[in-house]
């Protein structure tokens, strides 16, 4: 249906699409939970602000994930995951993650997604990075979105590419609201038009919250996070945003994927030659923990031991075929273009990132069947907080994640919406987001441009030795900067669309921003990858919990939720007295890692 609506004088006409569920984001997440709802029955309309199956991380994920068979005893995968995570997890998603991979891994293969396979044509596994038991496979990324965007259209879904959404919609029409969601507006990116999309039931899957020009994933920019902040749904961990990975060769040319270099035997040396990874985790060497492999290269820099070289001359056959073979239907690979000295004899430099890089560990707080705290509104993928996995992200655990979540909330909110009347829209609410979405375009043009914008926040976390050392008087500048931040999101001018969108994307990503180093300045201490020198300590008596916080009319709302371990199969989680944690050990050159 079509409502005709006046804004500061101009006749503008605001589309109202309506649906059973609404799906924003095209990514794992997003496509399965549209498909699953899809297939149950429901109206679905899938948004997107770039075109699903051609954008976010899902389609540059590295094609890695978690693939247990029919045939595998999952109470050790479990059990793994469990402990790995320090217990820090609900161990009934655990279970739900690995019986539902299960099935996508299945899903995968009937659709003809390309899987690594060995010479019988079994699915080839190796040892996802981190762990010993639990095994990973290599598939094409993007060949699965395709699948799913195919699969999800011949089952109905009504997909919308290239349509950026601004805000949720609440019931009440106020943030934070006293109410419940009932869709979300957004505007035409080519157009801009507008449409609000009234929806029975939300699900918001707009991948990781990240930065600009930091991870190669430009349009991850945790929209869909400051999203339901602003409607006040809780929030859980953001100070476990923080991390890194390796994905720079030579300072110019992406890797690809580090988690399969290293599957397939790949090891990093500093400038003598020396494999230091020995040191900090003999056992998984460079499959460790990706905060302590990060942590350790920084800490061979600092004692004067760079550069740090991937050297992949130890990988075996198949490393190298599979490269050949993904190549051919994604794309050549920089290690086989020639533009690097040839990778199968010469070690080549490496660099770390370290910034916002959530992938799950850090999101909107969703239950097992992927409902957050706020009425109408579940999360999936990296805009969720992954319940499965406590402090751990193993190789091939947060596509496996994303692919299981969007399949639940899917199938929940299908299910929750059968029943239901369409919700109605609020007086006046059209009008006042269809102003706010478009505000940018009227301003003055002075101040920061939206590209400037994007950098002075890329800037915000400084260098990789600046963002891994957090501290109270840090943390407290960095909350002053991003508000300030935001403040200017407010002001900034923008030219046509294209940079109508990028403001928007900064407004998030400052908001975003603010949220986690408030969340990092109120945990008192040290834990797997999140680190302050001021608490470089883990303390298990007041911080063995998921940290929420939740938006008030009055501002943020801290609290400490008990994690139950007496309800899960395992429960008998070993007291560890206040140590220092990884990170703080391995820069202070006391790391041991029988004490991890």
């Amino acid at each position: 249906m079509l409502t005709s609506q006046t804004v500061a004088g101009q006749q503008s006409e605001v589309r109202v699409v309506d649906a059973d569920v609404l799906v924003i984001g095209g990514g794992f997440g997003g496509a399965w939970a549209a498909l699953r709802a899809a297939e149950l029955g429901a109206r679905v309309v899938l948004v997107d602000k770039a075109y699903v199956s051609r954008s976010g991380a899902s389609t540059m994920s590295g094609g890695v994930t978690t693939c247990p068979l029919p045939e595998d005893d999952l109470g050790p995968w479990v059990e793994e995951f469990v402990t790995r995570g320090d217990y820090m997890c609900d161990q009934n998603w655990t279970r739900q993650l690995m019986e539902g991979q299960r099935d996508r891994v299945a899903a995968l293969a009937a659709w003809g997604v390309p899987i690594s396979r060995d010479d019988q044509g079994a699915i080839r596994r190796f040892a996802s990075r981190g762990m010993v038991a639990v095994r990973c496979m290599q598939y094409d990324p993007k060949r699965t979105t395709e699948a799913l965007r195919r699969e999800a259209l011949a089952h109905g879904v009504r997909i919308v590419d290239r349509l950026s959404i601004t805000e949720l919609m609440t019931s009440d029409g106020r943030y934070p609201t006293t109410g419940r969601v009932i869709g979300a507006f957004g505007f035409d990116v080519k157009t801009g038009r507008c449409t609000a999309f009234r929806a029975k039931r939300t699900v918001i899957a707009t991948g990781q919250i990240s930065m600009k020009g930091i991870h190669h994933v430009d349009n991850d920019t945790g929209d869909g996070v400051a999203m339901a902040w602003r409607a006040g749904a809780r929030l859980a961990d953001l100070e476990f945003s923080f991390g890194g990975t390796f994905v720079t060769l030579m300072k110019r040319y992406n890797l690809g994927s580090y988690n399969v270099a290293v599957a397939h035997g790949a090891r990093l040396i500093n400038r003598h030659g020396e494999r230091f990874m020995e040191k900090y985790d003999p056992v998984r060497h460079e499959r460790s923990e990706l905060s302590r492999v990060v942590a350790a290269f920084v800490k061979e820099l600092r004692d004067g031991k760079g550069p740090v070289c991937l050297d992949l001359r130890h990988c075996d056959a198949s490393y190298w075929s599979d490269l050949e073979k993904m190549a051919m239907t994604s794309g050549s690979t920089v290690l086989l273009s020639g533009k690097v000295p040839d990778p199968r004899v010469h070690p080549i430099p490496i660099e770390a990132t370290w910034n916002f890089w959530s992938g799950g560990r850090g999101g909107v707080e969703i239950d097992l069947r992927c409902r957050s705290t706020l009425a109408g509104l579940y999360a999936a993928g990296a805009t969720a907080k992954n319940p499965a996995t406590g402090t751990h992200a193993s190789a091939g655990a947060p596509t496996a994640f994303a692919m299981n979540s969007g399949y639940f909330a899917g199938e929940s909110a299908a299910r929750a919406s059968a029943q239901e009347m369409l919700p109605e829209l609020p007086e006046g609410l059209l009008e006042t987001l269809e102003r706010q979405a478009m505000a940018p375009l009227s301003r003055p043009q002075r101040g920061m441009t939206p590209d400037e914008l994007h950098d002075g926040l890329a800037a915000l976390g400084g260098s990789i030795f600046d963002a891994m050392e957090l501290n109270a008087e840090r943390l407290q500048r960095l909350c002053e900067q991003s508000s300030s931040m935001y403040e200017l999101a407010g002001r900034t001018h923008a030219a046509h669309l294209h940079d109508l969108v990028k403001v928007h994307e900064a407004r998030n990503i400052a908001e975003n921003a603010r949220l986690i180093y408030s969340a990092a300045l109120d945990r008192t201490e040290s834990r797997e990858q999140f680190y302050r020198s001021d608490f470089p300590e883990t303390d298990d008596e007041q911080w063995f919990c998921l940290h929420g916080v939740t938006r008030l009319p009055q501002g943020m709302k801290f609290e400490r939720l008990p994690i139950l371990l007496d309800d899960y199969p395992f429960r008998d989680r070993p007291g560890k007295p206040r140590a220092l944690s990884p990170i703080a050990a391995i820069f202070a050159g006391t790391y041991r890692p029988e004490h991890a």
